[in-house]
C-alpha cells in the first residue's frame, strides 16, 4: 500500500468518526435533558482530538507527530501572531462598516481604557477558551490537515479542511431552527456564513501549525478567534450605536471580507512556502 493510499484511508476513519461525534448532538433533541446535552456537548468538543487518538490506535500509525510541544523558542512572534491577527479580523468586521457609512460618532465613547480593559479581558477569556480548544485543535491542525494535505495539496486542505470544520458545526448552527427560536432561513445564513469564513482561519491555523510544528498557537488563534466577537461587541456597547442601527449591506460584506483575505493571503503564503522546500519522493510501502 503506497503513502497516499495510507493515508486516504487513515483519513476515512478519521472523518468518519469525527460525523459521528457530529451526529451525536441531534440526540439531544430525541432527548431534551440538560444533563444528556452537557455530557453529549463535552463529548462533542473533544471528539476531533479523540478521532485523532482512535484512527491512530485501530491504525497502529503510533502517537508520534501529535505536535503538542510548545516550541517557544524562536517562535514567539508567531504565538503573538495568533493573538493579534484574530482580534484585528473580528474588529474589521464590525469597525469599518460604521466608519464607511459616516457614523464615526458612535464610537466617540470609547476610551483607551476601556479598550485596554477590553484587551485584558480578552486575554483572560481566551485563557479559559484554549483549554477546550485543544480537543479541536488536535484533530484539525495535529491530524486532519497531516493525512489531507499530501491528498488534495494546501489549497485543497484549506477548502475542503475548512468545509468539514464547518459542517462539524451544523448540529449547533441548526439547533436554534430545531428548537422552533429560528426561521430556516437564518439557519442556512448561520451554515453559509461559516462555510465562507471557516477557510481564513484553516489557512492562518495550517500555517502556524506549520511555522512552528506545533498546534498550540492554533489552539491559542482559536481561543481568541471565539474570545474577541464577545470582546469586540462589549467594546461597541461602550459607544453611542443606537439599538434600533441598521448598516445594511456594506454590514453584511465586511462581516465576511476579513476571513476571505485571510485565506487568500495564507494559502498564497502556505504555497510560497511549499514551492521553495525540497520536494518528498514518495515510497511505496
Amino acid at each position: 500500500m503506497t503513502n497516499k493510499q495510507e493515508n486516504a484511508k487513515r483519513l476515512a476513519i478519521y472523518l468518519l468518526i469525527v460525523a459521528a461525534s457530529s451526529a451525536m448532538l441531534f440526540v439531544y433533541l430525541m432527548v431534551p435533558s440538560e444533563t444528556v446535552f452537557f455530557v453529549l456537548a463535552e463529548v462533542f468538543c473533544a471528539a476531533p482530538a479523540l478521532a485523532n487518538l482512535i484512527t491512530r490506535a485501530v491504525t497502529k500509525e503510533g502517537f508520534r507527530d501529535m505536535k503538542l510541544h510548545l516550541h517557544l523558542t524562536g517562535h514567539i512572534r508567531y504565538y503573538l501572531l495568533a493573538f493579534l491577527l484574530p482580534l484585528i479580523c473580528t474588529a474589521l468586521m464590525y469597525l469599518p462598516p460604521i466608519l464607511l457609512s459616516g457614523h464615526s460618532d458612535w464610537l466617540s465613547g470609547i476610551t483607551p481604557a476601556g479598550v485596554l480593559t477590553v484587551i485584558l479581558m480578552l486575554a483572560a477569556q481566551g485563557a479559559v477558551m484554549s483549554a477546550g480548544l485543544v480537543g479541536e485543535e488536535l484533530g484539525w491542525r495535529g491530524y486532519m490537515n497531516q493525512k489531507m494535505e499530501p491528498l488534495v495539496g494546501i489549497v485543497g486542505t484549506v477548502l475542503i479542511g475548512g468545509a468539514v470544520w464547518s459542517l462539524w458545526h451544523m448540529p449547533s448552527d441548526l439547533q436554534g431552527y430545531l428548537a422552533g427560536e429560528d426561521s430556516l432561513s437564518e439557519a442556512l445564513q448561520t451554515v453559509g456564513g461559516r462555510l465562507l469564513i471557516m477557510p481564513g482561519y484553516a489557512a492562518f491555523y495550517l500555517w502556524l501549525t506549520k511555522k512552528t510544528d506545533s498546534v498550540w498557537p492554533a489552539v491559542l488563534g482559536h481561543a481568541i478567534g471565539n474570545a474577541s466577537q464577545i470582546s469586540v461587541m462589549e467594546l461597541l456597547r461602550m459607544g453611542n450605536i443606537p439599538e434600533n442601527a441598521e448598516l445594511g449591506v456594506i454590514a453584511d460584506v465586511f462581516e465576511y471580507v476579513p476571513m476571505m483575505l485571510l485565506a487568500v493571503v495564507f494559502m498564497g503564503l502556505l504555497l510560497h512556502e511549499k514551492k521553495k522546500s525540497p520536494k518528498e519522493v514518495p515510497i511505496d510501502s
